[in-house]
This record gives C-alpha cells, sequence and structure tokens, in this order.
C-alpha cells in the first residue's frame, strides 16, 4: 500500500491505496501533466507524487513474484527463476 505525503503544505496528510487504485492516479496525474494547464510547481509536485506511486507499484509487483515464485515448484525445488518478462 502507498502511503502518500502531501506537498506544498506543512500538514502532512497519509493515504492508502491499492494497487489498482494507484494505477488510476498515476493515470490522472500523466493526464493532468500533458495538458499543459498546470503551474511549474504544479506540475512538479503531480510529477513526484507520480514517481512515489511508481516505486510503491514496483515494490507490489516484486512481491507478487516473488509469492508467485514460491508457489510454483519443479521437483520440489522452487523456481527461481523469472516468470515475469522484463
Amino acid at each position: 500500500m502507498l502511503k502518500l505525503k502531501r506537498l506544498g503544505g506543512s500538514k502532512m496528510s497519509q493515504q492508502t491505496f491499492s494497487f489498482e487504485k494507484n494505477l488510476e492516479k498515476l493515470k490522472e496525474i500523466v493526464e493532468n501533466l500533458e495538458s499543459g494547464g498546470l503551474s511549474l510547481k504544479e506540475s512538479l509536485e503531480k510529477f513526484q507524487n507520480g514517481i512515489g506511486i511508481i516505486k510503491q507499484c514496483y515494490k507490489e509487483l516484486e512481491t507478487a513474484e516473488l509469492k508467485i515464485e514460491t508457489i510454483m515448484k519443479k521437483d520440489g525445488k522452487i523456481i527461481t527463476e523469472s516468470i515475469i518478462k522484463k
């Protein structure tokens, strides 16, 4: 889960989102950035939030991959090669 810190203010709020909700937030951030209607400060804040979300998504994907590798067994041994093409 992701804990976002609000930028640009003295109050720090935290929110937790699922992987799917993170993807929705990323799409929204990209659309906002591509619109060109944001100030430089707003764009930087959105970009920084997006980077944080991406990092959390990668962590969640890595965790899921490890779980899958642990579940999949071959001749009683855990398969160690990655099942996700990079």
